[in-house]
């Protein structure tokens, strides 16, 4: 795995990332918005046998990004998410120095909630989404690329719970990702299986602490139709906080550091942001 697509590839996750107890911020009438930037400066990697390394050539990875996630009630069950990316990707270091910037695949999904056990604390929910490959730019030697140019089907289900009266809650999603093949470059990167666990609270009314374990484990890739040994894992750890500033706004800081994997970026991210949840009704 070049160190053009560890680039790309490190930013890949955040799009699973939740905000807090990701079942309040829909319902009917309701629309929640966040933007985060992250960044990554790293020359560190997981390699083909998941031995964490110093990238042997000398390329380092500086990637910067802003993902906007809006979440939208449709009706009270029914949820819509939508998540715009924009990157900034750079590699220094062992020849000259290759940028690309701009508006990466763009993610929809329909979230249904299905239940609402033990007094309406434990809600459990189906989740399927989209990727459609808006980023995508020719994997030429002088290009970094934004997107990995093919479209993706991702099925969720998910869990959570509310220890009300007692400020916390814990989540997990476990899921599929069905990844289909890029017909320019004649890849296909197989399907990935992907989890989060997430636990939190509110020390005070206005903060919040919350840490995230999440990652996936991808199939073996296809090159111009040959099987390969190649695949992707990655397993990150992230701590996170926030602060109620006024009204519905909050501003949220953290960082992810990988605790394992392969073909993957291996320095830590930081990550700050900004949400607001309204009511419209």
């Amino acid at each position: 795995m070049t160190c053009r697509l560890l680039a790309v590839g490190a930013l890949f996750l955040v799009s699973t990332a939740p905000a807090a107890a990701q079942w309040t911020q829909g319902g009917l009438g309701r629309v929640w918005v966040k933007s985060a930037f992250y960044l990554q400066q790293t020359d560190q990697e997981f390699d083909l046998t998941g031995t964490k390394r110093t990238e042997p050539t000398g390329k380092a990875a500086n990637s910067k990004a802003v993902f906007t996630d809006v979440i939208v009630g449709i009706l009270p069950e029914l949820d819509l998410w939508l998540q715009i990316p924009f990157l900034d990707l750079q590699i220094t270091g062992s020849g000259p120095d290759l940028r690309s910037t701009g508006f990466g695949d763009v993610r929809a999904w329909l979230r249904y909630q299905v239940a609402r056990l033990h007094k309406g604390q434990t809600p459990i929910a189906l989740r399927m989404g989209v990727k459609a490959p808006v980023g995508f730019q020719s994997l030429d030697a002088q290009i970094v690329p934004i997107g990995e140019g093919q479209w993706d089907l991702e099925f969720f289900g998910e869990i959570g719970h509310s220890f009300w009266p007692t400020p916390l809650y814990a989540e997990l999603w476990l899921g599929y990702r069905a990844r289909f093949a890029n017909n320019t470059t004649f890849k296909d990167p197989g399907g990935e299986f992907v989890y989060l666990a997430e636990v939190g609270g509110n020390p005070t009314g206005g903060t919040l602490l919350k840490a995230t374990l999440d990652g996936f484990v991808g199939r073996n890739w296809t090159v111009e139709r040959l099987p390969t040994a190649s695949s992707r894992r990655i397993v990150s750890l992230q701590l996170a906080g926030g602060v109620n500033v006024v009204g519905p706004l909050w501003t949220e800081a953290g960082v992810r550091v990988p605790l394992d994997g392969r073909s993957f970026a291996a320095g830590p991210q930081f990550v700050a942001g900004l949400s607001a949840a309204l009511r419209f009704r």
